[in-house]
């Protein structure tokens, strides 16, 4: 660990004499160094016992008014044992990096404390210096001077140099020494004052937390901020720094505590301030389950049953989660009653019980207390352990990543294989968004000739491109040119109706008449004879026309966005067709197939997923041939008359119709998928176990995704209470992610989100790349649909099956509460892949992988790689109120 002070060049063997003293003085102030700890103990001992001063200073110029900024506190210790300050250490958990004795004290010794963040506040320095004189009031009082100089000394007699102090943990030990005393009441309150803190519940006001998402509200002013984690000398290490300092904190100094009182004055080192004192409500966790917890976690049951001896730091963080608990005293007194060893400092863990209970101190995480850590499955902390709360969401284990480096190369090494193989097939390669996929494809066709179908003209105006600047030169389908809206308008009827052959026909007609069309049919045809270029098309033009070229690129998602559409037809104008059928003598063959297809759609139970009759395969050109010649019918009935499956619903007007499903396949050719949200098992469904599946895996972001869980914000839950939950996501935007862009579903909460994208319209978009957003949803689609997509990868789903309930349930790391299938892991499968492709699509939008943003998710559906921010109702509420 690296430390930066004033550290003089002169060696001493001896205390320095006046004139050298005035010297060092005048001059220590522009000798800064940057040193690590170990080396800064070799530089001050003999033989080279050098002269320092811990603070830096403006411009070289040492005094109070010039202070800047301090990372070591020195202690001066006189008349008393190293065996006994070192027992007081280890009664407060508080430890020097190093001890040493000076030249001229055979008595006498000098503790170095090194936090684990530079100070640069000096009323936090001054919290730092008074924390240190109330656990070893024995201290000579020059400690805090913040411009003092030291000397050096004659050697290092103790010694643990990876080892750092953090402020809570210092605030921590001086209120259990001050809690041990005689008047301790009074005795607290005088620290309070002279430091400046506020009190709240007797003891100094401050929270801790331990990830900026974490943080408390704050409405004071005169507060002070600290991200310990974000700090640069932070060492990342739980057995060589404090209780703390894997976390933040907020300190609530008094109103009249400035900086400025400690400048105004030289040598006035211990102003006094007016501190206001409050009592606050704590509110504990109910009903809890300690049954779960004994059996989940090996510690509890291992210190409840007195069977493991509990260090200072590991009785801490057990009493940090229990004490947050109803019934969680009784818990506590019960670990301390397990063992006779604990007798001896039985006092002291009393004291330190009260201080948790009125204190504000997070719950510890398990990875920084916990000595079974590497044999538990563990969560986040201990409570977590014992319960899974509803609104949260419970990440189990720790997140394996890979640098983007590693991605990227592995990604290219995949692709490069995979065009390298002469073998046809369906390739996947599920990779995050924004980890350069479309560059791997287009640096494949330099030397290639493949095929690339996105899902949008837009995604593909943008891939040309880049296409046109790396040099390949390739042909793009055109996409449909504006026509009149009147002659537009029965052209998508046709399409609508499914009768993309009436399509085409209707368009060489307007051909005829409209040379744009006519060269987007002349563009068309060229496209479809042109042989051993790079062909860059659009997911729908893949299932309808061919090409010469060996090898199809697919970037994004096919199975959801192109194999399996699913549609609606109006049961009326399947009466219609049936009908027009009897009216028509020329079609009168067709009538006891439509009499038989209405009457099997009229009887079917709403409800029920049907396989769709083949028969009007056999006569499928006189059906069609019927709906071009009549513009009353106006929904899908071609498509659903080739579809795979079916189900009746009620629609939202009260009207029924069908839902159904068909099945496209991909070319026969070699296939590369690009995803990043390609689920395996569903796709070995439906490619076969001979596809070839490469997952990259999780990958470090620059940016970052927090995800609050406490509400869905579906549509179901919107549409029933409109203004709070829009009185909600505000406040969580707000506190979490001010002035983002906000995407959600099309045309909610229209006054702060972006129009011009939406779930299910954002696949590909690269518009807001590097850009801080929130996106607030569940995307669920209709049950039904679940259930069609399913029937058609031949499961046979009974209504039994199909019943939708809220309960506990785990995917990966997670486990939460959630909206879902309780009887059918398929259909559940099925449910989540849904859902997850579409918030990773919309989140992706950010590019957080690779760019400093932030993305904001409001859901209960967890996103991979995102950091869970954990709500209660009440804080909820209490967001609102603000």
């Amino acid at each position: 660990m690296m430390i930066k002070l004033c550290l003089d060049t002169q060696k001493f063997s001896k205390k320095p004499t006046e004139e050298e003293i005035a010297k060092i003085a005048a001059r220590i102030g522009c000798h800064v160094k940057e040193i690590s700890v170990k080396d800064f103990a070799k530089s001050i001992i003999i033989p080279n016992g050098k002269t320092y001063s811990p603070s830096v200073f403006k411009n070289g110029q040492r005094s109070i008014k010039n202070w800047i900024s301090q990372q070591i506190f020195v202690v001066d210790i006189e008349n008393d044992s190293l065996e006994n300050v070192l027992d007081t250490c280890e009664r407060v958990n508080l430890f020097p990096s190093f001890i040493y004795t000076p030249f001229n004290s055979d008595s006498g010794f000098k503790m170095v404390f090194v936090m684990d963040e530079v100070i640069q506040d000096i009323r936090v320095r001054n919290l730092v210096i008074r924390s240190l004189l109330e656990v070893f009031p024995q201290a000579k009082t020059e400690t805090r001077d913040p411009s003092r100089i030291i000397y050096g000394g004659r050697e290092v007699i103790y010694e643990n140099f990876s080892y750092v102090e953090s402020i809570p943990n210092l605030i921590f030990a001086a209120c259990s020494v001050i809690r041990n005393s005689t008047n301790a009441s009074r005795n607290m309150y005088n620290f309070c004052r002279d430091i400046g803190i506020d009190m709240e519940n007797g003891y100094p006001k401050f929270f801790t937390f331990h990830d900026e998402k974490d943080m408390p509200e704050v409405n004071s002013s005169n507060v002070y901020v600290s991200m310990t984690k974000k700090c640069k000398s932070f060492i990342n290490n739980i057995y060589n720094s404090t209780l703390f300092s894997h976390m933040g904190y907020v300190i609530y100094f008094c109103y009249n505590n400035t900086q400025d009182c400690f400048f105004e004055k030289e040598n006035d080192f211990a102003p006094r301030f007016d501190i206001k004192k409050e009592n606050t409500e704590t509110y504990l966790i109910k009903d809890y389950p300690f049954e779960n917890l004994y059996k989940n976690c090996q510690l509890y049951r291992e210190a409840i049953d007195g069977e493991y001896w509990l260090h200072h730091n590991e009785m801490f963080g057990l009493m940090s989660n229990l004490l947050k608990i109803k019934g969680g005293v009784t818990k506590v007194d019960k670990i301390l009653n397990s063992r006779e060893e604990y007798k001896v400092k039985n006092y002291s863990w009393l004291v330190m019980k009260n201080q948790i209970l009125k204190g504000k101190y997070a719950p510890s995480r398990c990875e920084s207390y916990c000595p079974f850590i590497k044999d538990c499955k563990h969560g986040i902390n201990m409570i977590e352990q014992g319960k899974l709360f509803k609104g949260r969401i419970q990440v189990v284990g720790k997140r394996k990543t890979k640098s983007i480096e590693e991605a990227r190369k592995e990604l290219s090494n995949i692709v490069s294989k995979i065009i390298a193989s002469p073998q046809k097939g369906i390739y996947v390669i599920k990779a995050p968004a924004g980890l350069g996929k479309t560059e791997e494809y287009i640096n494949a066709c330099i030397d290639n000739k493949l095929t690339i179908a996105v899902p949008t003209h837009k995604l593909k105006d943008e891939v040309s491109e880049r296409l046109t600047k790396a040099g390949v030169h390739h042909y793009v389908v055109p996409q449909l040119p504006d026509i009149e809206p009147e002659k537009r308008n029965k052209l998508d009827r046709l399409y609508d109706t499914g009768s993309f052959k009436g399509a085409n026909m209707y368009l060489r007609q307007l051909a005829k008449e409209n040379e744009v069309i006519a060269q987007y049919i002349k563009d068309l045809r060229r496209v479809k004879k042109s042989e051993n270029q790079t062909i860059l098309t659009t997911h729908q033009r893949i299932f309808f026309e061919k090409d010469f070229n060996d090898t199809l690129i697919i970037d994004e998602d096919i199975v959801l966005n192109g194999m399996f559409p699913i549609s609606s037809m109006s049961i009326q104008d399947m009466a219609i067709l049936s009908q027009l059928v009897y009216l028509d003598p020329e079609f009168s063959p067709l009538k006891k197939l439509t009499d038989f297809m209405f009457k099997l759609i009229t009887e079917t139970p709403e409800g029920m997923v049907l396989k769709t009759p083949n028969y009007f395969m056999l006569c499928a050109k006189e059906v069609e041939k019927l709906v071009v010649k009549n513009d009353l019918i106006t929904t899908n009935v071609l498509g659903f008359l080739n579809s795979s499956h079916f189900v009746k619903v009620t629609g939202r007007n009260g009207n029924e119709q069908v839902l159904f499903i068909n099945k496209r396949d991909l070319p026969d050719k070699k296939v590369i998928i690009f995803s990043a949200t390609a689920n395996e098992k569903i796709y070995k469904m439906v490619f076969g176990q001979n596809m070839k599946f490469y997952d990259i895996g999780d990958v470090e972001h620059i940016g970052e995704i927090w995800q609050v869980p406490i509400r869905a914000f579906s549509k179901l839950s919107i549409h029933r209470n409109n203004k709070e939950m829009m009185d909600i996501a505000n406040a969580l935007i707000n506190r979490y992610n001010p002035n983002s862009k906000v995407i959600t579903y099309r045309g909610y909460f229209n006054d702060i989100s972006e129009p011009s994208m939406s779930f299910w319209n954002s696949a590909g978009r690269d518009n807001l790349k590097g850009q801080n957003i929130t996106v607030i949803g569940t995307p669920h689609i209709n049950p039904y649909s679940y259930l069609l997509f399913a029937s058609v990868l031949g499961l046979d789903v009974r209504l039994n099956e199909s019943k939708v309930m809220y309960q506990p349930v785990s995917r990966g790391n997670y486990n939460f509460y959630f909206n879902t299938y309780s009887s059918n892991d398929l259909l559940r499968e099925i449910q989540f892949y849904m859902i997850e492709s579409e918030l990773v699509q919309t989140v992706g939008r950010a590019r957080a992988i690779t760019e400093h943003c932030k993305v904001l998710v409001l859901s209960n559906y967890p996103v991979p790689g995102a950091e869970f921010i954990s709500l209660t109702q009440r804080e909820v509420k209490k967001f609102i109120r603000i």
